[in-house]
This record gives structure tokens, sequence and C-alpha cells, in this order.
């Protein structure tokens, strides 16, 4: 076999003006014959040096005329910057516009930089601001109520970021934490409703941590990062809305009062009494907590409702019905028993109820039976025309009569319906076991 001819070329002397050369290649070819190509080379582009190879030694030198050219009109624009900046400082400005490589703005980054981990002058920690804040929405004159909700959600959220310092807490970690939030019943996320509630006590904390104060050292940080966390509209609300409250059938409440009978020494039933024969609501329940003895008289058949305790802010009156009567003459325990929040959440769980239904139920079942709207929201504490709405013909009459009818055994330890038949001004009661 023949050997193929080596390939060879011979390099002539670089010519060169300001660092820009072009250097004279002869090559050969397998065949003996030669040709010449001319490399331009000597100048840097992003970080790296670059050449680039022609076949004319024209076009060679029209490149490297005009790659001269745009290295002198460089190098002219550089000189001709007047900056207060070092040496140093130009340096690190270069290598910024570098790492950004157009991505982002130099004024972008340092923006974004100072917004989320500039500390402001005063550092403090999440629990020790929220302090100072309920202390001073106090002072101003907030109601109880709402204080109350203030500081349950401050501290459910200094808790879910381990109290960190108010400057460093970003929009991911307000986003992190209401994503973080579940219903009512404690099967799924929660609503949006009560996400917009939550994010509006978070708003309005680090709303006030940002005002300048100088009695408070404040401010605590320069920015608000619950501004920049969605909010759902009044429309995504509503969509979320059952259009008919939920309520729970006579025969189911039998058994979930009979099972609560039986269950923990019945220590949850006076709790579920007032919820569902008397409309309480539970945050309101919650308030009336060790306040029993003084709220709940069962000589007058009225549970009074302070305006410190409910939700609207006026005192309203709660008629005693028969049926409650009887259950909360035999369980005398605490309207809000240890661990409520948890077992709580067991109950609804486990008999599939949502966290309003024992006072839709009430509403809806008055209405029912008493056919009364005015009467039933001057008890439930809301207007006519949310009643006249929501609750009006949802149950039948005979249903609202079985619904306050529900009282219990003590012999079968079971709640039953005790059903009144009427035969002119007299009564015979008998009992109906379920």
């Amino acid at each position: 076999m023949g050997r193929h001819k080596q390939r060879t070329r011979t390099t002539a002397p670089k010519t060169s003006s300001n660092g820009i050369t072009i250097q004279e290649i002869q090559r050969f070819s397998g065949d003996g014959s030669s040709y010449l190509t001319y490399r331009v080379q000597g100048w840097r582009q992003d970080g790296k040096w670059k050449r680039r190879q022609f076949k004319k030694r024209r076009d060679a030198e029209t490149f490297a005329a005009s790659k001269r050219v745009e290295m002198e009109n460089k190098g002219t624009a550089q000189m001709l910057v007047l900056s207060p900046l070092t040496e140093e400082q130009h340096r690190q400005a270069a290598n910024a516009f570098e790492r950004l490589a157009g991505t982002y703005t130099l004024e972008q980054a340092i923006s974004y930089f100072l917004e989320n981990h500039r500390p402001p002058e005063h550092t403090i920690s999440l629990r020790d601001a929220v302090g100072f804040y309920l202390d001073d929405c106090e002072r101003s004159g907030i109601r109880p109520r709402t204080l109350f909700q203030k500081r349950s959600v401050l501290n459910q959220f200094t808790n879910a970021v381990d109290n960190d310092k108010v400057h460093s807490i970003s929009p991911a970690k307000i986003q992190a934490f209401l994503k973080s939030l579940q219903a009512k019943n404690g099967a799924g996320p929660a609503t949006r409703k009560t996400w917009n509630n939550y994010r509006n006590d978070l708003n309005h904390f680090f709303a006030w941590a940002r005002e300048p104060d100088l009695a408070s050292n404040r401010p605590y940080t320069f920015t608000n990062p619950v501004e920049k966390v969605r909010v759902f509209t009044a429309k995504q609300v509503a969509e979320q809305r059952e259009p008919i409250p939920a309520t729970t059938a006579p025969t189911r409440v039998v058994r979930i009062f009979s099972a609560l009978m039986r269950w923990k020494g019945g220590r949850m039933v006076r709790h579920y009494a007032l919820l569902y024969f008397a409309g309480i609501r539970p945050a309101e329940l919650e308030r009336m907590a060790g306040r029993e003895g003084e709220l709940i008289n069962l000589k007058t058949g009225v549970i009074t409702i302070p305006a410190s305790v409910s939700k609207t802010g006026d005192q309203r009156q709660v008629t005693i019905s028969p049926s409650l009567v009887e259950w909360l003459k035999v369980f005398t325990g605490d309207v809000m028993p240890p661990n409520q929040g948890r077992v709580g959440k067991l109950v609804r769980k486990h008999f599939a109820i949502t966290h309003d239904e024992p006072r839709h139920s009430f509403i809806s079942y008055h209405v029912a039976k008493n056919r009364s709207i005015g009467d039933a929201a001057l008890q439930a504490g809301n207007s006519e025309s949310i009643v006249k709405q929501h609750y009006l013909n949802t149950h039948t009459q005979a249903e609202g009569v079985e619904f306050f009818a529900i009282v219990p055994d003590l012999q079968t330890r079971r709640a039953i319906i005790s059903k009144p038949l009427s035969n002119a001004d007299q009564r015979v009661s008998y009992l109906k076991a379920v």
C-alpha cells in the first residue's frame, strides 16, 4: 500500500497593530500542492482569546482593520468616562455585568438584593416584634375579638418560620405558610376566604413593621413581603361558597350525639349541644369559656352572648329550647374541653361535618319549625336578609320539630327523638329511639 503524503505548513512572520495580528500560513495538501491562509488573532471576547481564518489576505486585512477600530473606539470610550469609582470598584462593576450576562440589569440585581438581604439598623425577632405590634393595636382601641384573631395568626406564622428575624421574611415564606393552612374540618386546604383573612393580618403587621418610629426603633424591615403574595378576588372567594349551607339531618344528629355520649365520658356533648341547639359560633363559644355560669342561665332559659364575645360586636340572647335544657342539665362539663381544637377536628372528620354545619342546622331548623325569619335572625346574630337568602325553606316543618326534640336517654345512653302528639290542649309524649 502506498503512503499518504504528510501535510505540512509553514508560518510567515506576524504583522500586528494594537494587538491584532495577521499570520500567513502556508499549507500543503496531500498531492504536494500548496496554498496560503491568513489567520487574524489577538482580541478577547467574553473573557476568551479569539482568532479567525481567511483564504484571502484582503479579507483578513479588512477584518483586522475593523477589529482594530472597534478596540480603539472601546478604549477611547473607557478613557472618556469620568467616575468617582476606584479602579477596584470599576473592576467589580465590570465583573458584575459579565456575570449578569444581560439577563438582568445591574439596577434590578441591586434592588432585589437590598429588598431581600439588607438588614435595617435595628434587627428584631418576629416574636418580639409581634408583641410590640399587639400592644400598639391594643392601645389604639382595636376590639378584643380582632386582637385575639391577630394574635392567633401571627403566633402561628412565627412558629412556622422558627421565629426568624423580621427583615429576613420573604414572599416565598409567606406563600409557603398560607399554602400550609388546613380547612376547619382538618381535611384539605383552607378556603380562599381563610387565605385572604390570614394574608390581611400578616399584611397589616408588616406594613406596621416598615413604618419609621423612633420610640420602637422601627423600621424593622424596608419592604412588605406580603405585597407580592396573591390575594383572591371576591368572585374567586364566592366560587367556594356552598349555594345551600350544609346541615345535618335529625337522624344523623341523633347518631352523632349517641356516639358522643359514650366517647371519653361525654366530655364533648355540652360543647356540641350549644353548637347545634343554640347556634353559637365556634369562636364565640371559645370566648365564653370560663363564663358559663354567668352567661348560661337555665332559670330564665336564656344564653347571653355579650358584645365582647359576639362576632358582630352586638349583644344578643338565645332562648334555650326544652331539648337543650335536658342536654345542659345532664352534661355539665366545660363548654371548651381540654384539647378541644384537636379533638374537635377528629369529631368533624369522623362524622364528615363542616366547621359551621351545627350552626347552619340550628338556623335552618329554627326557621322551618317556627316559621319566623326575624326570630331566627335575632337569636343567630344574622340579618334577616341573610337568613331569608340562605336558610328559608331548606327543611320541612316536621324536620324542624324533630330536630328540636332530640334529647338524651340516660338508660340507653343514646340520643333519642321525643315526639309530642297534639290533641286539643293535651299532649302525650313518647320516646322514639333511633
